[in-house]
């Protein structure tokens, strides 16, 4: 699995490493799975770590097809797209302009750092944000490397260095 998922009553977390098919699937499926018990739109994060590899052309193409699906779920969707400097700014301000178009005005945004995530939600969403990025934040997620693409013989733990390693 090439990403990690955590999900509230409101919101879905997503540490993602190299984007795969199946993965996109997992997460569109506890968007809607979220979106259901909660009975509304739910806040997407999406983290994204300076290591991460790159989506490959076929699992771009099936982001695409999977993004109205996506937003129909989300109140907002905000892609953590982490590094500093001028090549991160750049990546930051491609990913805008190419997913800015598919979005309601005011729903899609990329940022640097989770920190200024809760602003840009207003203040019924400001809760739920903080409390996934708490939750994310207990289990390493919010500083862990890119999960690799590796069978896991059990869940992931990540710890507060960063490291991960698998529980048995």
């Amino acid at each position: 699995m090439a990403c990690e998922i955590l999900s509230t009553e409101g919101a879905v977390f997503v540490l993602w490493g190299k984007p795969t098919k199946a993965d996109m699937d997992r997460v569109v499926n506890r968007l809607e799975l979220v979106a259901s018990a909660s009975s509304h739109s739910v806040i997407y994060i999406a983290r994204i770590p300076k290591a991460a590899p790159a989506p490959e052309d076929d699992a771009r193409a099936y982001m695409n097809l999977l993004m109205p699906r996506f937003m129909k779920v989300c109140s907002s969707y905000h892609a953590v797209l982490e590094g500093s400097g001028f090549v991160s700014a750049i990546k930051r301000a491609v990913l805008t302009g190419l997913l800015q178009w598919g979005f309601r005005n005011g729903t899609f945004f990329v940022h640097e750092s989770e920190k200024t995530i809760p602003a840009k939600v207003g203040l019924a969403g400001r809760a739920v944000v903080e409390d996934i990025l708490a939750k994310a934040g207990i289990k390493g997620l919010l500083t862990a490397p890119p999960p690799e693409d590796l069978p896991t013989e059990g869940p992931r733990h990540y710890r507060n260095d960063g490291g991960s390693s698998l529980r048995t």
